[in-house]
């Protein structure tokens, strides 16, 4: 059956001919130049046969980029070598009768031998691969591109082998983590060795969880360099699985010097928060001697009383015992308030969070104002508050808070006849309201607009710093809650609102 579709080769030979969608050509390597192409050939580049063989040996100068001439004269000499059945493949631009050129891919065959074995004629088939050419160029741009970025960035890229455990890195990855590329121990091992232990644990934990989810992963670590200098690293990758394979992909940088600039940031702000919780001690000192001062007096009396009796011989147990207790009510007293004086003062920015009565908070923070308030004529109302309602919180910061609005209201009400403060507690399913009320009657709505931001101020020249409700809102922020100012209400009213209990990423703000 072959022997009959084989007989006439050379009717084969002319139906492949025309069928082929790609130029065959055959070169003489004797004279250097094409002898023959095919039809195709001709309708691509737009040269007839006779137009090529007329040439001549000019072939090369006039139909290929000078660059690739070079290339052409070095595949004829290898094109002598070849053994019957041997492909040489090449690529190289061939300018077409317009003047355009077009990138080939040369798939090259010896065709005739001379009577020494030696190859005289080699056929090609010439592919016209200009598109696949134009987007590698692009890709190459691109991929040039993005290094550039990369390299400006300082990100260094990685691959992670889930299946094998191996990482692939780039020469920035190397240079970011103080590691030098030539390794006696494996990569994986080398950063395990140089990375802080608590950050492995927790950064383990989080590769689980995005590989059980298939979601991208966020990390940060220590690493030490070989001068003992620690480095904080960023690190964001995706994880990929196709093939039976699974990897992950991404970029890290080194974060040393964002994380000593947040540190700072952090330091300023604590010493803001200082500054403006000394400012509103200041306002209330005369209220806090006063509350102090007191007791002192009652103290004074009953020591008096004692003293009297033991001088004229008058000893009465009831009385004694009614005098003893008086004075250690009174100094129990006097020691609250000093301590909630000394835990006021403190900073308490990096406080743990606390499982606290709301009761608590309010009764706390009103040991430093109660007096005050009763000595200019205002009165606070207090609502019963249920002893078992508790918030998770920094209890110094939402005292901050409590007092910084006790204090506005003070400061703007103080002048007016009918002067009160509210304090009123809501609670949520899963938060609690506390808001602070006053017998002013509002706030413009164009002052409104500005009055959370840092050194605003309506109050006079000298009283005040403008930070107090801009730091309340930012720790309110960080208790993942909110500080606002109620709209639509007959009198002034801020509302702080504060979730019960904390989740993870505020316990670690």
């Amino acid at each position: 059956m072959e022997k009959k579709y084989l007989a006439d080769s050379a009717n084969i030979f002319d139906k492949i001919n025309k069928a082929i969608s790609h130029a065959v050509y055959i070169f003489d390597l004797e004279k250097q130049m094409v002898v023959w192409s095919n039809e195709r050939g001709q309708e691509l580049y737009g040269y007839s046969n006779e137009q090529i063989r007329k040439m001549g040996t000019d072939y090369y100068a006039k139909v290929m980029h000078p660059d690739d001439i070079p290339l052409l004269h070095e595949a004829g000499l290898k094109s002598k070598t070849l053994k019957d059945g041997e492909v040489l493949v090449l690529e190289y631009r061939f300018k077409d009768s317009a003047g355009n050129y077009h990138w080939i891919n040369d798939r090259v065959t010896v065709f005739t031998r001379n009577e020494h074995g030696e190859a005289t004629a080699v056929l090609g088939v010439a592919t016209d691969v200009s598109e696949r050419k134009a987007y590698e160029d692009t890709l190459k741009k691109t991929i040039d591109k993005l290094n550039l970025s990369l390299s400006a960035a300082n990100l260094g890229t990685w691959e992670w082998n889930l299946d094998d455990n191996s990482l692939v890195w780039d020469e920035r990855m190397y240079k970011i983590h103080g590691i030098s590329t030539h390794l006696s121990s494996s990569l994986v091992q080398e950063v395990r060795n140089r990375t802080h232990p608590e950050d492995l644990e927790a950064n383990a934990a989080k590769i689980r969880e995005a590989m059980e989810k298939k979601q991208d992963f966020y990390l940060t670590y220590r690493v030490t360099y070989e001068n003992q200098e620690v480095h904080h690293i960023r690190c964001y990758g995706k994880i990929l699985s196709y093939s039976g394979t699974h990897r992950a992909y991404g970029v890290a940088w080194d974060s040393t010097e964002e994380v000593l600039t947040e540190r700072q940031i952090a330091d300023a702000r604590a010493k803001l928060i200082s500054s403006t919780k000394m400012a509103a001690l200041g306002e209330m000192s005369g209220g806090i001697a006063h509350e102090i001062n007191n007791p002192l007096t009652v103290i004074q009396a009953r020591a008096f009383q004692l003293s009297q009796m033991v001088e004229t011989n008058n000893i009465d147990p009831e009385k004694i015992k009614q005098a003893s207790e008086s004075i250690s009510r009174t100094a129990d007293k006097i020691a609250r308030i000093i301590k909630s004086l000394r835990s006021f003062a403190r900073e308490g920015t990096y406080d743990p969070f606390e499982v606290v009565p709301v009761k608590q908070i309010i009764e706390e923070t009103l040991e430093f104002c109660r007096t005050r308030f009763y000595n200019h004529g205002i009165e606070i109302e207090i609502p019963d508050i249920d002893p078992d309602l508790e918030v998770e919180c920094r209890l110094i910061q939402i005292e901050q808070v409590l007092l910084n609005l006790l204090n506005n209201s003070f400061d703007a009400i103080q002048h007016l006849e009918n002067k009160w403060i509210r304090v009123t507690v809501k609670e949520l399913v899963d938060a609690i309201e506390l808001s602070v009320t006053d017998s002013g009657k509002g706030i413009a709505d164009t002052i409104a607009e500005q009055i959370m931001l840092p050194f605003f101020t309506t109050k006079e020249v000298g009283k005040g710093t403008g930070l107090g409700l801009s730091i309340s809102s930012g720790i309110m922020r960080s208790h993942k809650g909110s500080l606002t100012l109620a709209q639509g209400t007959e009198n002034t009213t801020f509302v702080i609102h504060l979730p019960k209990w904390q989740n993870e990423e505020a316990l670690h703000y």
